[in-house]
């Protein structure tokens, strides 16, 4: 079986992580190819594998599908392609992947005009969106299969710590939707009731010059310069590492989303030991317990929930019984065994209502 994934940005985020998991597992089970439209630094994610390719012309991209016959083309959030998939007279099963959550999500509005055979999406909130909010439960399947992670790497490791504080640490880029401003907001109100924690910033090397002045600003109008990190970018391989340094220091993870497709970081720092809260948005309530959840922007609850983490750390057991949790449900193999039968098993519908 030979798949094509379409994607426009290759770049160092969730979903180019996401098909790098999934390669792993998948290359072993078929043969996937990945076309991106435009490269920010992503395909270097993918090492040495050689079908990974960057095309932006249309007609590249048409030519390239009909030269390669594949079974099945996979696009996602990427409607603009889809011309060239008519045009290459791709016969195979077109499957449409669902996962932003932002004001992009709104290419769905006029999405009827594409033969698609079904959509995936990483949970049920995104399932139920394009069931109801779009109108096509009933016209076009919708599967949820979760996101993976590689438990080999995502798990506790042994570190020295850095700081005689504890770590507060918040993981995303410097968008809108994940609210760092919120994070900030956060810390300087903790910083004024404790003064044994540090606030690290992780994440923000394609946010623009603008955006990084904005949070430089806030930051030293909050006066947290003395007590916050910022680190633009760190390998993905090395996030292990951190997550495992914010544990140990009895600290813990946090986001601030404004809504989320699934929460990747979260199920990251949850594998590798390190508590993590965030709000009741989105996916998030999907995959993260409710004493952990906070009411959307209720900074006031949040700082509770943080409160209650700092002073009350988990027991070993209870650490382990969740890093347990985490490798069995969110696994590269079981999920990726999940995705290829769904695969075939639309196939065979599609193989079916042609027969």
């Amino acid at each position: 079986m030979k798949l094509l994934y379409i994607y426009k940005y290759a770049i160092l985020g969730g979903v180019t992580t996401q098909l790098v998991n999934r390669l792993s597992h998948l290359k072993l089970k078929c043969e996937p190819h990945f076309l991106f439209t435009h490269d920010y630094g992503g395909t270097k994610a993918f090492g040495s594998y050689k079908h990974v390719h960057v095309k932006k012309d249309p007609i590249e991209i048409s030519n390239y599908i009909k030269r390669k016959k594949f079974d099945a083309v996979i696009v996602i959030d990427t409607p603009e392609v889809y011309e060239a998939i008519r045009h290459s007279g791709h016969k195979g099963v077109v499957i449409n992947e669902v996962h932003t959550t932002t004001s992009n999500i709104k290419y769905l509005e006029s999405f009827e005009k594409y033969e698609i055979d079904a959509f995936i999406a990483p949970s049920q909130y995104l399932v139920d969106r394009i069931n109801d909010e779009y109108g096509f439960r009933g016209k076009i399947p919708a599967h949820v299969v979760f996101n993976c992670l590689d438990t080999a790497l995502f798990n506790p490791k042994k570190v020295e710590q850095i700081f005689d504080k504890k770590i507060i640490a918040w993981v995303g880029k410097l968008d809108d939707h994940k609210n760092w401003r919120s994070f900030l907001s956060i810390a300087y109100k903790i910083s004024r009731i404790r003064s044994d924690c540090v606030f690290l910033l992780l994440g923000g090397e394609t946010a623009k010059e603008e955006v990084v002045k904005s949070m430089l600003d806030l930051v030293d109008e909050y006066g947290l310069m003395d007590h916050f990190i910022w680190i633009q970018r760190v390998e993905y391989n090395d996030m292990p590492l951190i997550y495992s340094s914010i544990a140990a220091s009895k600290g813990l993870s946090i986001s601030t989303s404004s809504n989320e497709s699934f929460g990747m970081t979260i199920i990251e720092s949850l594998a590798c030991g390190c508590p993590s809260i965030a709000p009741k948005v989105g996916a998030i309530p999907e995959i993260l317990q409710d004493d952990r959840l906070y009411y959307g922007e209720d900074e006031e609850e949040a700082i509770n929930k943080v409160q209650t983490i700092l002073n009350n750390p988990l027991e070993e057991q209870k650490i382990f019984e969740g890093i347990q949790l985490i490798s069995e449900k969110y696994s590269i193999q079981k999920i990726v065994d999940e995705y290829i039968n769904l695969i075939k098993k639309i196939m065979n519908e599609k193989d079916g209502k042609n027969a």
